[in-house]
């Protein structure tokens, strides 16, 4: 009776135990947002957010950022539902297609590709996954007749006339970089750069999820590398100065320009293509927040975070 008792007692022990394993399993994998029924648990806002951040965050940060992420991943649900009701399909050819074509309009090297990736944060896949983002956004605007995206001369000539010296001679740049993922560490950390209370150097050793090797060095970066809010960070900057922090690709960064040089003469075609492009991409962004906002409305969202 004793033996009987004793394994009753462990097979109920047992039974709590796998009881509670399984309950903590539903919690940490909890659902945290339902979109037109689709489900995002919590596991899944947690592998974006390292993918976001390119490591496993601190829990403060990731709880600081988990809510915008959290809104991007509803907004990539509803792209892709309201996508699959257009009938609007990518294949990897048009994606690989479209990448060549980013290369050859910058002319890129497969080595200045790489190193663009690395400096707007992107891996190959997250790049891949964003191209083939645009081209859905851009068939997505094709069924909006009256709000199509136009770039007219007028604009291409004042771009022109604003940034002449940079498109008519190659433009040739080493910088050093301090990438965040918090908007209030990033300003905090620049004003005690700033005071001259902690270098550059030791801030992207202590606080940088961006590149660390050479103290967040890249040297010898081409102008026509560097997408618009890089360059815009970059544009009003002496050798030797740093700029206030600014947001690409959900990251907050810091720039210091270590030197600036002129290389080679654009050809002209290069030229158009870089303007139009450079006119192009902010309004294309603007016309699809619009049509998201629109979509996200009519959507049924439930946020359980």
């Amino acid at each position: 009776m004793k033996k009987c008792g004793i394994r009753a007692v462990l097979v109920l022990s047992l039974l709590f135990v796998l009881a509670g394993l399984g309950q903590a399993a539903q919690l940490v994998d909890r659902i945290v947002a339902v979109v037109n029924g689709e489900i995002i648990t919590f596991q899944d806002l947690q592998q974006q957010i390292r993918l976001v951040i390119g490591q496993t965050p601190d829990p403060e940060t990731a709880g600081k950022i988990a809510p915008q992420v959290l809104d991007d991943m509803i907004d990539g649900i509803i792209l892709r539902q309201e996508a699959q009701r257009l009938k609007i399909e990518v294949s990897d050819s048009e994606v690989e297609n479209e990448i060549r074509q980013f290369k050859a309009r910058r002319r890129l090297t497969e080595e200045d590709f790489e190193r663009t990736l690395r400096l707007q944060g992107l891996t190959p896949e997250q790049f891949k996954e964003r191209s083939r983002e645009d081209i859905i956004k851009h068939k997505m605007l094709g069924y909006m007749v009256r709000r199509k995206v136009v770039v007219t001369q007028e604009e291409i000539d004042a771009y022109k006339a604003r940034n002449s010296a940079e498109l008519t001679t190659e433009r040739i740049v080493d910088v050093q970089m301090l990438v965040l993922v918090d908007e209030e560490r990033a300003n905090s950390l620049w004003k005690s750069l700033s005071a001259g209370e902690i270098s550059l150097d030791e801030a992207v050793a202590q606080y940088s999820i961006g590149p660390k090797v050479d103290n967040g060095v890249m040297s010898d970066v081409r102008w026509r590398e560097l997408a618009e809010p890089w360059r815009e960070g970059l544009r009003d900057l002496d050798a030797g100065e740093m700029g206030k922090p600014f947001l690409i690709e959900d990251k907050w960064v810091i720039l210091k320009l270590l030197n600036r040089r002129d290389g080679a003469r654009q050809e002209q075609a290069a030229m158009d293509e870089e303007v139009r492009e450079a006119i192009m991409r902010p309004k294309l962004e603007e016309r699809f927040k619009e049509y998201m906002n629109g979509l996200r409305g009519k959507a049924i969202i439930q946020k359980k975070l």
